[in-house]
């Protein structure tokens, strides 16, 4: 028989369909809890705190205290994180190797620090980025800020500090740097610099250096993944820090350049014969150091004594003071003497095992080395020069007395360099004799200046 209708209206689903609705709600429901449970990748990264799948990595960063530490601590002041790694920037000790650095100054000032790490920049100088500023200024024992009495070098913080006392005006700022005292105790800086005890720095109004980052290329004991997290570190540096202009300061640079004071070089490179000031002058802090001038300046002539021995020509050294063991009358010492053959190595070992102690006899030395010199060059047949490194001239030698006997010591065949360091006065006496004979006179207070000047002394 037919099935008969009953009326109402029959809206059961098939078992099959049944089924398959709840499936799919299932599934919904599965995919929300993922996507809402506290520890999804997703909603970490909504909260802004990545997964360190590869764990954490420090990454030092290398400079000044003062500079690199306002830069750490902003870097890890929010959560970064490199190739799976969470990073945390440090503050590399001195002399410990970074994967980054910050340097102030001029790119070329940077790029000489950098160079003395020993590490390679991963990029060129014209990508490296201003990170922020830092303060030039003037150290001094009494807050001495005029521009008159400050003794400026030829740096980028001596050209910032010197054009804002100068008003803005870069050809005096130039004229100050060139012709200012050469041993005012004040003297221009930055804040970073490690300065003599008992000196106080004051940051000047408007004196402000650009300091550049400069991430490095992975060696050593710096991972690739260190080297691109310190890449990610230079990246992070806010847009905000980087206002310092350049333009002003190398300007003064440049014209300080133009009209320098020095002397010009020696002639060339000859025979020589090294006067070191060995008296405990020597052991002042070089501005911007951590190091005595004679620990400076022992290593940059050990260097010099074998560039000229490499060129054929032969190095002696003397060393001087005042007389410090008992039954000694005289205060200098003859250490490698002519003729030597060594090529300059005899002379550039002794230059370091000196010591240090009493008070430059300079003039009583000088004239003892101009002899020595004389006697050379009238066996040689040949120039030769004195180079003299001095800390000042104490002693009861008269003007004229010490005139006449360098002139008698030294003949005509002597070139008389001096390299005046640190804040003694220079002997004014002696200055003037080298200049008018041939020779040469150079102040240099600052690592790059004895450098440069000592250089310039030894003719090469």
């Amino acid at each position: 028989m037919a099935k008969h209708s009953s009326g109402r209206r029959n809206f059961a689903l098939s078992t099959p369909l049944t089924l398959a609705l709840i499936a799919a709600v299932a599934i919904v429901a599965v995919v929300l809890w993922l996507l809402t449970r506290p520890d999804s990748p997703d909603s970490e990264a909504e909260a802004g705190s990545a997964p360190c799948i590869a764990g954490d990595l420090e990454v030092p960063v290398g400079g000044e205290d003062t500079v690199v530490a306002p830069a750490v601590a902003e870097f890890n002041a929010q959560s970064h994180v490199t190739r799976d790694f969470c990073v945390t920037a440090t503050a590399a000790a001195a002399g410990d190797p970074a994967a980054t650095y910050l340097f102030s100054g001029t790119k070329q000032e940077a790029a000489a620090e950098l160079a003395k790490t020993s590490r390679v920049a991963s990029g060129s100088q014209e990508s490296w980025p201003q990170a922020g500023t830092e303060a030039a200024g003037v150290a001094s024992t009494d807050g001495t800020a005029s521009l008159d009495a400050i003794r400026f070098d030829d740096s980028s913080a001596s050209a910032a500090v010197a054009l804002a006392l100068a008003g803005g005006d870069e050809q005096a700022a130039a004229e100050a740097i060139a012709t200012g005292p050469a041993n005012a105790q004040a003297f221009a800086t930055r804040e970073s610099a490690v300065i003599p005890e008992g000196y106080t720095f004051a940051p000047i109004d408007g004196a402000q250096l650009p300091v550049w980052a400069i991430a490095t290329n992975a060696g050593g004991t710096i991972t690739e993944d260190q080297a691109r997290a310190g890449a990610d570190f230079v990246s992070a540096l806010p847009e905000a820090t980087r206002v310092a202009d350049l333009a002003q300061i190398t300007s003064v640079m440049e014209r300080v350049a133009d009209r320098s004071t020095d002397v010009p070089a020696a002639a060339g490179p000859a025979d020589t014969l090294i006067l070191m000031d060995t008296s405990a002058n020597m052991e002042e802090v070089v501005g911007g150091s951590e190091q005595s001038y004679h620990t400076v300046v022992s290593t940059i002539t050990s260097g010099l004594a074998r560039e000229v021995g490499a060129r054929g020509f032969q190095v002696a050294l003397n060393n001087y003071s005042s007389p410090l063991n008992p039954g000694v009358t005289r205060g200098w010492r003859a250490n490698v003497s002519f003729p030597d053959d060594s090529a300059g190595e005899n002379a550039a070992g002794a230059v370091l095992r000196f010591g240090t102690g009493g008070v430059p006899l300079t003039r009583s030395a000088t004239v003892a080395a101009a002899q020595i010199a004389s006697e050379r060059a009238a066996a040689s047949g040949q120039p030769v020069n004195l180079v003299v490194v001095s800390s000042g001239s104490v002693g009861d030698y008269a003007d004229d007395a010490f005139l006449a006997d360098l002139t008698a010591a030294a003949g005509d065949r002597v070139r008389v360099n001096v390299v005046h360091v640190g804040n003694g006065e220079p002997d004014a006496v002696l200055s003037d004799w080298a200049t008018g004979h041939g020779g040469s006179v150079a102040t240099a207070s600052t690592e790059d200046e004895l450098n440069t000047r000592l250089r310039a002394a030894f003719g090469v």
